[in-house]
């Protein structure tokens, strides 16, 4: 039976990924906690099959709770898809100078971030999937990461041409987050909670896709 009065637990190490939700869910009043978890996560490559393993483990890990699990991947087409969900390991072991040697003499520059998450309502799985298309610069650029990732060296946004997100200055920088907004999962997770689910408009049926299954055992 679905606990809609609950508390949600976002199941994630990343503090600054729990605050975001946080942020986002609280208007709505939701009281969202924060548990950590050592996830099998495989070596899929699909983030969507990794989101519905993540909530099938934490399930089983946290039974009778209302939980909310994420993967993110970042895919390059002109490299076959690499790094894809192996993003921290790729920043751990080749670090984001290597892409762009592997970039080198490609005309396809394509870069897509990936967002995938998973929330188990207490009866059933929701799996939220959203998909941000960029392009990789030809040279690393800019000192300012804004607490994200370090692939902002080189990744940029067709709302700022030619320049990688870690040259925006603070105001374009909130202008991109309120651009991706129609973008990320997360997001895309507070408006189904709030009920709101007609603003997907046909043109970004493309991007998005909202999957409402029945409950899941994957592993």
């Amino acid at each position: 039976m679905k606990q809609e009065n609950s508390p949600i637990y976002f199941i994630t190490s990343n503090h600054r990924k729990f605050t975001s939700l946080q942020e986002l869910l609280q208007p709505l009043g939701v009281d969202l906690r924060q548990l950590d978890y050592d996830f099998d996560e495989g070596r899929g490559l699909d983030i969507q099959t990794i989101a519905k393993s993540k909530l099938s483990q934490a399930k089983k890990a946290f039974p009778n709770k209302r939980l909310v699990v994420d993967d993110r991947g970042f895919f390059i087409p002109a490299l076959k898809g690499f790094p894809g969900p192996f993003v921290k390991l790729l920043l751990n072991s080749f670090s984001y100078p290597g892409i762009i040697k592997l970039m080198k003499g490609e005309t396809d520059r394509r870069a897509i971030f990936s967002f995938a998450v998973g929330y188990f309502d207490g009866e059933k799985d929701h799996i939220f999937v959203a998909n941000e298309e960029g392009f990789i610069v030809d040279e690393p650029r800019g000192d300012n990461l804004h607490g994200w990732t370090e692939l902002l060296y080189i990744y940029g946004h067709p709302s700022f041409p030619g320049r990688s997100l870690a040259e925006l200055n603070d105001e374009e920088w909130q202008e991109y987050l309120t651009i991706i907004e129609k973008v990320d999962g997360l997001a895309m997770l507070r408006d189904y909670l709030k009920g709101v689910t007609s603003w997907l408009s046909p043109s970004f049926a493309k991007t998005f896709s909202v999957i409402n299954t029945p409950f899941l055992l994957t592993s």
